[in-house]
């Protein structure tokens, strides 16, 4: 249940990171297009072996692109996981999940709009992160 609860509470985190990764990439195109051009140098030769360091230096950029796009794609999924997770709870279960732990707030804030005691509250939670596990694991 635990683990469960951790993924969901890093929500707002992962899609802090998948927009973080995307001015990375951002500036890792500039940078690229700055390094395209530069004079080349040597060029290929019939080996296909690269011979430049202007080319060096951005096979290894792209190699750095590629590797961002792939981070992106599993926080992505991850996000996709907890989103799917939360279309089996109930809307009580709901609630409590989104506002306790993707939003952070205190358990009061709960009671106050659902109108439940504390007790039922944790209750619902536990249920519902039950039911989620199948899903988030």
């Amino acid at each position: 249940m635990n683990s469960t609860i951790d993924k969901v509470r890093r929500y707002r985190e992962i899609l802090a990171d998948i927009q973080d990764i995307e001015i990375r990439v951002q500036e890792l195109e500039e940078e690229i297009i700055g390094i395209s051009g530069i004079e080349m140098g040597e060029r290929t030769g019939k080996t296909y072996k690269i011979t430049s360091s202007v080319e060096q230096q951005a096979e290894k950029l792209m190699e750095r692109k590629e590797d961002l796009y792939k981070e992106q794609a599993n926080k992505k999924r991850e996000l996709k996981r907890i989103e799917n997770a939360l279309t089996i709870l109930t809307e009580e279960e709901s609630d409590i999940i989104k506002i306790v732990h993707i939003e952070h707030r205190k358990y009061y804030v709960v009671q106050e709009k659902l109108k439940l005691s504390y007790q039922r509250i944790k209750q619902l939670e536990k249920q519902a992160a039950t039911k989620m596990e199948k899903y988030i694991s």
